[in-house]
Order: C-alpha cells, then sequence, then structure tokens
C-alpha cells in the first residue's frame, strides 16, 4: 500500500513538474510573441499617426503657407509611445531660398498634435519699429519681415505705410517679395494681365469675409501656392478638395469673429472652378527696380514688402 502510494506520489510530482515546465515553456515562448505583436500593432498605429501628420503639413503648405514652402517631412524623434515630425520650410524670393520657421508636431497610437505654432499669435512677433511708418511683423523663429495683407471692409483709423510699393524703389540691388492687397476681387485671368512679365507671382489669397483686420491673421492667410507661377484647375480643385476633406488643418483659427473655417467651406462651395475663382491679394517677388514698375497701379489697394534679399554677385535672380 505505501509502494503504491509513492508511486502516485511520484506520478502526480512528475506531472506537476512537466506542467510548471511547459508553463515555463508557453511563457518564454508565448510573451515575446505577444510583446512583438503588441509592439508592432502600436508601431502600425503610430505610424499612421505620423503620416495623418505629414499630410497635415502637406496641406498647410498648399493652403495657410503665403510663398512659404516645405523641404522635408520627417522624424526627428520616436520612442515605443509616438514621436516627432519636424518639417523645414523656406521662401523663394525671384530665385533667393531664404529659410523660414520650422514646422513641429507630435503623435502617438491614438492622435496626432501640431504644436502651438499653428495658433493665431504664437509664430510672429510685432514690434514698434517704423519703417516707411507703419509697425512691423516678423516670422519668430527667423525674424524676416512678414508681407501682410489688409482688408478693404475694415475701417482703418490711419493708413499710412499701407503702401509700401511706392517705396520699394529706394532699396536698391535686392529682391522682395510683396503682398498685394486688390480694390476688390479679380479673377485668376484678370490678375495675369496686369502683373508685368519681370515679376513672379508666388501665391493667391483667397481673402476674408467679414470687417476683420487682416493685418491680425499672425500670418495664417488662406490661399493657394503658384508652382512655376501657374494656377490651373487642377490646383484649384486640390484647394476645394483640402477644404472638404482636411479641415482640421484649418478649424484652429478664429480671429475676430472671422472663422477662417467657415470662409474656407463658403468659397469652396461658391467658386467650382479656377475661371470663376476670384482672389483678394497676390504676394509677388522680384528685383525691386522691377517692383517699382508697380508703385502707381491704379488695381492696388494696399501693399506690404516682406522679406528682402540683397542680391548676390555669384547668383542671378530669376528675372
Amino acid at each position: 500500500m505505501n509502494d503504491q502510494t509513492d508511486k502516485m506520489k511520484r506520478v502526480i510530482r512528475k506531472l506537476k513538474i512537466k506542467r510548471v515546465i511547459v508553463t515555463i515553456c508557453l511563457i518564454i515562448i508565448c510573451v515575446p510573441l505577444i510583446l512583438a505583436l503588441l509592439y508592432k500593432t502600436t508601431q502600425t498605429l503610430a505610424g499612421k499617426q505620423s503620416w495623418k501628420l505629414m499630410e497635415a503639413f502637406e496641406v498647410r503648405s498648399e493652403i495657410l503657407a503665403p510663398n512659404i514652402q516645405n523641404s522635408d517631412n520627417y522624424l526627428s524623434s520616436t520612442s515605443f509611445w509616438g514621436g516627432t515630425v519636424t518639417s523645414h520650410r523656406y521662401k523663394e524670393i525671384d530665385g533667393y531660398r531664404v529659410p523660414w520657421s520650422t514646422l513641429s508636431g507630435t503623435y502617438n497610437w491614438n492622435n496626432y498634435q501640431e504644436d502651438a505654432l499653428n495658433s493665431s499669435g504664437t509664430d510672429t512677433d510685432s514690434t514698434t519699429k517704423q519703417i516707411f511708418g507703419q509697425a512691423q511683423v516678423y516670422d519668430r523663429q527667423t525674424q524676416q519681415k512678414i508681407p501682410v495683407f489688409f482688408n478693404v471692409k475694415h475701417h482703418y483709423q490711419s493708413t499710412k505705410g499701407f503702401y509700401q510699393i511706392r517705396q520699394i524703389g529706394q532699396v536698391k540691388n535686392s529682391v522682395a517679395e510683396v503682398a498685394i492687397t486688390f480694390n476688390h476681387p479679380l479673377t485668376y485671368q484678370q490678375i495675369k494681365k496686369m502683373i508685368p512679365q519681370n515679376v513672379e507671382t508666388n501665391w493667391y489669397w483667397i481673402g476674408p469675409s467679414n470687417q476683420g483686420d487682416a493685418t491680425d491673421f499672425s500670418n495664417n492667410y488662406l490661399g493657394l501656392q503658384a508652382h512655376d507661377e501657374q494656377l490651373t484647375n487642377s490646383d484649384f480643385q486640390q484647394l476645394r478638395q483640402d477644404i472638404n476633406h482636411h479641415a482640421n488643418s484649418i478649424s484652429n483659427f478664429e480671429i475676430q469673429h472671422f472663422s477662417m473655417l467657415k470662409y474656407a467651406k463658403w468659397y469652396a462651395k461658391k467658386y467650382k472652378t479656377l475661371k470663376q475663382a476670384k482672389f483678394s491679394g497676390i504676394i509677388i517677388s522680384g528685383q525691386t527696380k522691377n517692383l517699382a514698375e508697380l508703385k502707381t497701379a491704379s488695381w492696388i489697394k494696399y501693399s506690404s514688402i516682406g522679406t528682402v534679399v540683397s542680391l548676390k554677385p555669384y547668383q542671378k535672380p530669376n528675372k
């Protein structure tokens, strides 16, 4: 009887040991597989969010970046939880490249967040320094002067310094960009007829919808980049698509009771084609002596000089 009992105990002990070994083996095999699967899943989710963030930057570069282009979008840091996307930007002024402030944002498994640079007032500096009689606005990172637009519906107490193109000829041996606000909205074809051949057209502003002061928009102007100085109906349809399908890139902007998103959707609904569309202003660039030819143009209501670059002996302007 004792022998049978001992035998049973040994059998039970062996079974327990076997179960422990099997359990340990399963843990050794399954835990790494589960962790690997979990890591791959989280990284896949984070990867989707990083692509969404990069897409948001691309949309911004097309519709909310007045004469500003991006040179890259890359992952500047990554971790198990997410990471950071950075986009370097620049301006091209008649062939001269000027560095501009970078965009950055963070992402995780579940969502992404563009940094505060996109909010009103956080990416610009104002100063009381007077140039041609007007307080200036600068990009915070690069301290380059920002060309501003004006609202023809807004009542300005003083318009002194709102016609800077009249003084652009005083700046010698340089290239510059100038924001032009029209007397009234114009079509693309009308604009093309008015711009001299020796001046580049870089960007088209679709304008404001109310009577707010557009100079307070902190460079958050809604418009369309001109690639190789040309706009096509395909470019315009892309603008409409970006407005309708990427509202998150626009919806944060609420300035002086002016809803950027509501106006953008109204604009996209009202104008179905480039031929129909009307623009409230443009950004042009060129040699200062060529820009000065527009100083008496009757279709220009207001004008604001942006970045100015001295000519280099080893680099010729585009025009």
